[in-house]
């Protein structure tokens, strides 16, 4: 995808792209005489506002306080400072975009490809999540995408013969962090969904943020 695509795509302007090509944010290479992105879904996933992104530990925080649970490395400030954050995203007219930018830090997203992708649903050491979650409400086909704690990534990409998508299309995201939670909670799943850059996957991310946000006091 050229760069004028790209940016077209991502709802950037071409110098915003070029720049994060430049500082190498973002890979691309030469195609003659005109940069062409390696990975769009790489430029997609990135978030679209401004700030600065929460921390791992606040962000997994937020993401578990919004459902109603409270994780023990929280002190009361920390509590106070989440609650703030998530009254902003109930008063957001597009929260998804502000969900993407807060918890960017939440894990290592790794799009990868392999060849039975839908077998990853069914490994102990895999939790689904964003488009693989059940309450995205999302047609995937054969895509995946679920969190693996970041100790047991490497030997779950051995196992599933998962490798980086080259010229191809990812047909796997994979979410590596230091804290995976049993299940996926509902603003991890929105903010996978928001990462996707679709407007369906950022719609739905949006419902899903909306949805939670009523029932957090």
């Amino acid at each position: 995808m050229s760069v004028a695509q790209a940016a077209k795509a991502a709802g950037l302007s071409r110098s915003r792209v070029n720049a994060l090509v430049r500082s190498g944010r973002l890979q691309a290479r030469w195609v003659g005489s005109q940069h062409v992105i390696v990975d769009p879904s790489e430029l997609l996933s990135m978030p679209r506002r401004p700030g600065r992104p929460m921390s791992a530990r606040m962000a997994w925080g937020l993401l578990l306080l919004a459902d109603g649970e409270r994780p023990d490395w929280l002190n009361p400030g920390d509590v106070y400072r989440l609650r703030k954050h998530l009254e902003q995203l109930r008063r957001d007219p597009e929260p998804e975009l502000l969900l993407q930018a807060l918890v960017v830090n939440r894990g290592e997203r790794l799009p990868l490809h392999g060849p039975e992708p839908r077998r990853l649903l069914d490994d102990a050491d895999v939790v689904p999540s964003g488009i693989s979650d059940p309450r995205a409400g999302l047609s995937a086909g054969s895509d995946v995408e679920a969190y693996v704690h970041a100790d047991d990534v490497r030997s779950v990409i051995r196992r599933h013969l998962l490798v980086e998508p080259g010229s191809g299309r990812p047909n796997v995201w994979l979410h590596s962090s230091a804290f995976v939670p049993p299940v996926s909670v509902r603003l991890q799943v929105a903010a996978d969904l928001a990462e996707h850059g679709g407007s369906r996957e950022r719609s739905r991310a949006r419902q899903l943020i909306r949805a939670a946000m009523e029932g957090v006091k």
